[in-house]
């Protein structure tokens, strides 16, 4: 977490908490539509996961403007190695952020399964709930 007082870090916490929140609601509505929506899910669920990342982060990573989770996920896990097997999944997203967004850019990218899609809520529910977890008392 960046900043020197408690309260202004967990502001800052608070305002990606949000937008996560928003991404991982969006990703659960395209997973109702029918058909499922997977690619938009996917996208959704790539930039949830990358804003929690940001929120975690100590020092300007949260202000660096990479999509790549593996990077985020190395910023976060010295501070956080509890965390790793929440993590380690993520390395697998950071096509999600481009691949079913702009043709050809990363080539063809085979579209997550509603039920990897689910599993990747889940994971986001329980990165969210760690971050929570560092709300001062």
């Amino acid at each position: 977490m960046s900043g020197t007082d408690p309260a202004d870090s967990w502001q800052e916490i608070i305002a990606w908490l949000r937008v996560a929140e928003s991404d991982r609601r969006v990703a659960r509505l395209c997973l109702t539509a029918d058909p499922p929506l997977c690619d938009a899910a996917a996208y959704h669920c790539q930039q949830a996961a990358e804003k929690l990342l940001k929120g975690f982060s100590s020092g300007p990573a949260h202000m660096c403007a990479t999509h790549d989770l593996d990077a985020l996920a190395g910023l976060v896990r010295p501070h956080f190695p509890a965390l790793d097997d929440l993590l380690t999944p993520l390395q697998d997203w950071t096509t999600w952020s481009i691949a079913y967004r702009y043709p050809g850019e990363s080539g063809p990218e085979p579209e997550p399964s509603v039920a990897e899609l689910e599993a990747a809520l889940d994971l986001i529910g329980r990165l969210e709930a760690a971050l929570r977890s560092l709300a001062p008392s």
